[in-house]
């Protein structure tokens, strides 16, 4: 669940997150440099505690909803493509 045909964790996104972050990163230039994370990161493992933390935040998600699964390996975020 952490990679996706070689695509950085922006690209593995489902749409909607992008679509949420995307907002975030007009109005806060943090948001902006989490991009920038997201995009230069292939594997969900790779992102810090504070990035994931940072990404709910981004797309209007509660931690206390997601699961351990989702936060460790990004299930709930990331697009099943095979």
């Amino acid at each position: 669940m952490d990679n996706n045909n070689d695509m950085n964790i922006y690209e593995q996104l489902k749409q909607e997150f992008k679509d949420k972050l995307e907002v975030s990163t007009a109005k806060y230039s943090s948001a902006k440099r989490l991009k920038y994370v997201l995009l230069s990161t292939d594997w969900w493992s790779d992102l810090t505690i504070g990035n994931i933390k940072d990404f709910l935040t981004y797309v209007d998600e509660n931690s206390g909803t997601v699961s351990s699964y989702d936060f460790m390996y990004g299930q709930k975020f990331i697009k099943n493509e095979k």
